[in-house]
């Protein structure tokens, strides 16, 4: 397939493209920052300049065109403002979505996280609030949006090591953590599988082969 990968110069971002490119995928990735191409091309992708918290929807439908998926893995990260929440976590993929809408890219992957329709605790840190309404509106955007959705929700990122292995479902033990290169090789494996499509699924660390995890909770889902 071809794959856009917008916030391609995430972490998570930037092992995925690695993943799908070795499994022989082609990978576009959409960047914000002009210093960052050389790391994207050596990479083997396709590097597009655009910067979603300001470009307009139609802006990045043409830097996406061509694209039979796109996975949104873009935040405005650590020490950001609410504002920067709300205009790349939300802001940021309502654009991505308007944007396959445009041009017919059916395929979408987004990256949110585990427990995000739950309530806001009381007490949250305002930016982290401002973050977790956002990544869960986004995804009841995409939801609704008629696209053939896959959302991916991992738990406490970390940077260990890929494993290939991970537990797969919709009620992940509290306090899962996941390794961001297992996030990474879990988006090649639902990009893999159709039967994700309309999903939700939970990710996190664990000792079973990620395709194993995934087809025995596609086995549940009959």
């Amino acid at each position: 397939m071809r794959i856009a990968i917008v916030g391609g110069h995430g972490q998570i971002a930037l092992k995925a493209t690695e993943q799908l490119i070795s499994a022989g995928h082609e990978v576009t990735s959409i960047i914000r920052r002009p210093e960052q191409v050389n790391e994207i091309e050596a990479l083997g992708a396709q590097a597009q300049i655009c910067d979603i918290a300001t470009a307009s929807a139609a802006e990045l439908a043409a830097a996406v065109a061509g694209s039979d998926a796109l996975v949104f893995a873009a935040g405005a990260g650590p020490g950001s403002t609410i504002e920067a929440k709300r205009s790349i976590d939300l802001g940021g993929s309502l654009k991505s979505i308007d944007a396959c809408l445009e041009i017919g890219v059916r395929r979408f992957v987004q990256i949110s996280f585990i427990g995000v329709t739950e309530p806001v605790p009381e007490g949250t840190d305002p930016v982290f609030a401002a973050y977790w309404d956002a990544k869960r509106e986004a995804d009841e955007a995409l939801i609704s949006s008629g696209l053939d959705y896959t959302i991916v929700k991992p738990g406490r990122l970390t940077d260990e090591p890929a494993t290939g292995t991970g537990e797969v479902g919709t009620g992940s033990p509290r306090g899962a953590s996941t390794s961001r290169a297992n996030v990474a090789d879990f988006i090649r494996v639902v990009l893999d599988e159709p039967r994700t499509i309309g999903m939700s699924i939970d990710v996190w660390d664990g000792d079973t082969p990620l395709r194993d995890a995934l087809e025995s909770f596609l086995q549940t889902q009959r």
